[in-house]
């Protein structure tokens, strides 16, 4: 096949590789590139109230074993064509971090999500919606280091504000709740 291109073709193609470049080189080493995270497309019926949670949010978890402030950076967007909600987050750039798809299973009749984590290890679940703006998900976790093998976690969007009490099953025992408040963030989510 022999294609003929005119000029102005050939700009468009050079203005469209310079724009890829431009922005591939504008990210740092490992950022997630995350394409527009405030999507508006019609989502799953069943998915609707995951909307207000689009966007990027962050979350000051305390304080490591070394002392040192543990930042989790997540995003929430919509995916596959309103048939999934996509989340992404990381842990003090990249030192942990992981990526969930949410979508309706019509064959359960429920929610469920997959959760896949840096560490090595993902969890499934479904998730009950209890109120306009909150949810519980209850999560099977594989391969933890941890000792961890279920966690219990309720959200509550308030204003701009999402509140996580999250609870893990750890060698047998349910741990307290740990609470967590996230506020509206433009920072990038990071994997090393």
């Amino acid at each position: 096949m022999i294609m003929i291109f005119n000029k102005a073709r050939i700009g468009q193609m050079l203005l469209c590789l310079l724009a890829i470049l431009v922005s591939t080189q504008a990210r740092s080493a490992g950022e997630v590139y995350i394409p527009d995270s405030h999507q508006q497309g019609e989502l799953h019926p069943k998915l609707a109230m995951f909307q207000p949670y689009f966007g990027g949010w962050q979350a000051n978890m305390g304080k490591n074993q070394q002392g040192e402030e543990m930042i989790d950076v997540s995003v929430w967007q919509r995916a596959l064509n309103g048939n999934a909600v996509r989340t992404l987050h990381s842990i003090n750039d990249g030192a942990y971090g992981g990526e969930s798809l949410i979508f309706w299973d019509e064959s359960e009749q429920k929610i469920k999500f997959y959760y896949f984590t840096t560490a090595s290890f993902y969890t499934s679940g479904w998730m009950e919606i209890t109120g306009d703006n909150q949810f519980t998900a209850f999560e099977d976790v594989t391969g933890s280091e941890q000792g961890i093998t279920q966690v219990k976690s309720t959200s509550e969007l308030s204003e701009n504000e999402i509140t996580i009490s999250t609870s893990y099953l750890k060698n047998g025992e349910w741990t307290e709740p740990q609470v967590r408040k996230y506020v509206r963030s433009d920072r990038a989510v990071k994997f090393k």
